[in-house]
């Protein structure tokens, strides 16, 4: 055996003795290990050595010591990607708190507890990395639109790198919108504000502009404050729902195609916004001048002459980002104007605004009036304009002026702005600023409010008259906006409550009368503790509404179909009694309706005098027991009473009939016939000269011209028979049953029935 075997199968037996000593000794051996990650972009590695060159692996590195010594030492690293930087070593996943060192080169100690060589103690580290250059906040839409009515908003759109403390949010203008701590805004008025979010020393925001939803594209105009714009960081750019030469058409748009207008930062003095347009002047060649020219439309390039009636402004309807529509004609228009002329032009010094409301036509708007055609005049609606001179900021107010043109259609608004007044003059480097183009209507007025009585009747039954508020705006153009406020049903003595019956632009004429028929939505009401509404439920419903509100009077009638007949009346509370004697025998007429209670129906009848045949007087009952308004009636009772009614009073003259109703004691005419009794006898009593009995309030007296009867008499056989006292016409009878007509019927029915000689009304 050599040398060199000798020694090494020496060394293994010393190593199997140590071993076997150590064991009957009762030694432990302790497993750790230690888990290294990368948190970001980089590299860690692991290792017991602390030497040779690392073996970066992407997201963790391990090392694990099975050796017999408890406390181990482990050598961890550190390496960033290209564009990162290292930030530290943590305890944690997330890496928060304070580091455990901030050098990539790091040495754990692990101090082993574990005997499982399969489940080692073992401690984890993170390596924190970050992009170079620390924390960035940005948000990937920079103006953002919101309508009021939604309340809240939240731009979803911010963007986070390298961000670790928490992100707070602000407005710069509180007025307009707050901002809570997890970015929602809430909506508070119409203006522009910034939102902006903040992490240590990063921040980030964006423009939020919030919109009326009623004004929106519909009574004003749209980036009427220039705060969007479309190609900022392109040459060619524009505000949003503007043109200008960057989209002009024509057989020389190419040509004329240039920038000539800019974003420019501030604005008109005291503004939310931050923006504001910029339109100038350029020479294009040998001294032509292109004007600064900004449109809701499109400018037309079509010839190379400035001056030349192909060269203008057109409202192009079927292109929406070349025309704007509007709902109504405003009053005025308003914009603040900042005018700067690159130099003295004694001849030209005017720049100018101009607009045109028009209807559904390809309007054009010349730089010249004389290019204008009568076709084209024919299609203007109102017009504004007016040229100023150079300026700082100033706020201009034109007015628009009625062309007598008018519209049952959609129409539309064009508004131009040029450095100059007349085409083609000017100078380079006429700068014109604009912002807050703004559209001026009449104050809305103020609603009228009116407190009223209502009574309702649902399916023929009618309610007691209760107090109701009414509002009624009146507007310039001849129109009202009808609000019944917080209508209710009466349920059995309980309200059930309906809703607001809102009836905008109801056409009223100089009579004060007005109407509508048509399906609305009825609005949920704003009475106090109440918190149910039915009358939104229902959807589109159908109602007829006719109404009269003239000096002192009143009165609103409305139909209305839920399934089963709504009759609604609004207006004065009048009141009248019903007045019946021992005769069981009365006239009535009141100016408002009166319902007959179901509990009194089959005592009591009420009669209108029809016509007179033959001497007797033909007499209908009332439909549904209820005698409508100023309908003079002969009221039946099986006893004397005294009732008092009360109704929404409905102005006008009783109904012309041969009963002739009063509303205040009136002396009988002469011929007339009152009721009354005379020697135990009740009837309808020819009034003589010299002896005109008074007919008092809400009584009638009856009138039946060139008659010859001196009385009509109720029949003894009959309460409700009334016939003549002159002539016995009659039927030759043995009891039988006829009509008017002379023809037997089986028994008696509504109306004049002749039994025994004797007309008696059933």
């Amino acid at each position: 055996m050599n040398k060199f075997k000798f020694l090494r199968l020496l060394s293994l037996f010393v190593v199997m003795c140590a071993t076997s000593l150590s064991s009957w000794a009762g030694s432990t051996t302790y497993y750790s290990k230690v888990v290294a990650t990368a948190v970001g972009d980089g590299k860690v590695y692991a290792s017991k050595a602390s030497t040779g060159s690392p073996a970066y692996v992407e997201g963790s590195s391990e090392a694990t010591n099975s050796g017999s010594s408890q406390n181990q030492s482990y050598y961890v690293y550190a390496q960033a990607n290209e564009g990162n930087e290292f930030v530290g070593w943590f305890d944690n996943a997330e890496c928060a708190g304070t580091a455990l060192s901030t050098s990539a080169s790091y040495t754990v100690s692990v101090n082993a507890t574990s005997t499982t060589q399969g489940s080692p103690t073992t401690m984890n580290v993170y390596a924190k990395f970050q992009a170079v250059g620390g924390p960035e906040l940005s948000y990937t839409e920079g103006h953002s639109y919101a309508n009021i009515s939604a309340g809240t908003y939240k731009n979803e759109t911010l963007v986070t790198k390298n961000v670790t403390e928490t992100i707070t949010y602000e407005s710069s203008n509180e007025n307009v919108a707050t901002v809570a701590s997890d970015g929602t805004v809430t909506l508070l008025k119409n203006g522009t504000c910034i939102i902006t979010a903040k992490s240590g020393t990063a921040s980030g925001s964006y423009i939020i502009t919030v919109i009326d939803d009623v004004q929106a594209g519909v009574t004003q105009i749209g980036n009427g404050d220039f705060e969007d714009w479309r190609g900022v960081t392109s040459s060619n750019h524009a505000p949003n729902n503007w043109n200008s030469f960057e989209t002009n058409e024509g057989d020389f748009a190419t040509m004329a195609r240039a920038q000539q207008v800019a974003m420019a930062e501030g604005g008109r003095p005291g503004s939310d916004g931050f923006y504001c347009a910029d339109i100038y002047s350029r020479n294009v060649m040998f001294g032509i001048i292109a004007q600064g020219n900004l449109t809701l439309g499109c400018i037309n390039a079509g010839a190379t002459t400035a001056a030349d009636a192909a060269n203008h402004n057109v409202s192009k309807i079927d292109d929406p980002s070349k025309s704007e529509t509007i709902s109504k004609v405003p009053s005025a228009i308003k914009a603040w104007v900042k005018f700067v002329p690159g130099k003295a032009n004694a001849n030209y010094p005017y720049a100018r605004i101009s607009a045109t409301v028009h209807d559904e036509y390809n309007y054009i708007t010349h730089g010249k009036a004389t290019f204008d055609t009568d076709e084209n005049k024919a299609h203007a609606i109102a017009q504004a304009d007016s040229n100023f001179a150079a300026c700082d900021w100033t706020e201009i107010t034109i007015p628009f002026e009625a062309t007598g043109n008018t519209t049952d259609g959609q129409m539309y608004i064009i508004v131009n702005f040029s450095t100059n007044a007349e085409p083609g003059q000017g100078q380079e480097g006429d700068h014109l600023y604009i912002d807050d183009v703004e559209l001026v209507y009449p104050e809305a007025p103020e609603p009228v409010v009116y407190n009223k009585y209502i009574s309702v009747a649902v399916n023929g039954t009618s309610s007691t008259p209760q107090a109701a508020s009414i509002e009624v705006t009146y507007n310039e153009d001849n129109t009202i906006d009808f609000n019944l406020k917080n209508f209710a049903l009466d349920n059995n003595g309980t309200p059930m409550y309906v809703g607001n019956i809102n009836l905008p632009g109801l056409a009223i004429d100089e009579d004060g009368n007005f109407s509508f028929s048509g399906d609305i939505k009825i609005a949920e009401g704003d009475k106090e503790g109440v918190t149910t509404w039915f009358g939104p439920k229902l959807g589109d419903i159908p109602v007829v509404l006719d109404g009269t509100i003239k000096d002192e009077y009143f009165y609103v009638h409305i139909d209305i179909n839920v399934g089963y007949p709504v009759e609604v009346e609004v207006g004065d509370l009048a009141n009248a009694t019903v007045s019946v004697s021992d005769a069981l025998v009365a006239t009535f007429c009141a100016p408002f309706k009166v319902a007959i209670p179901e509990a009194y129906q089959s005592a009591v009848t009420a009669s209108i005098v029809s016509d007179v045949v033959n001497d007797v007087l033909l007499l209908d009952p009332v439909s549904d027991y209820v005698i409508p308004a100023n309908t003079p009636v002969i009221i039946e009772t099986a006893m004397a009473a005294d009732l008092p009614v009360s109704g929404i009073f409905v102005k006008g003259a009783s109904e012309k009939s041969l009963l002739v109703g009063v509303y205040e004691a009136t002396a009988a005419p002469v011929g007339s016939y009152v009721l009354q009794s005379i020697g135990g006898k009740v009837g309808f009593y020819q009034v003589a000269e010299g002896n005109q009995p008074t007919v008092g309030a809400n009584r009638c007296y009856l009138n039946v011209p060139a008659s010859g009867v001196k009385a009509f008499f109720l029949a003894e056989d009959d309460a409700t028979a009334i016939s003549e006292t002159l002539g016995e016409k009659t039927a030759e009878t043995d009891g039988a049953v006829y009509n008017l007509a002379g023809q037997r019927i089986q028994k008696m029915q509504r109306g004049v029935n002749i039994i025994n000689g004797k007309k008696i009304l059933k």
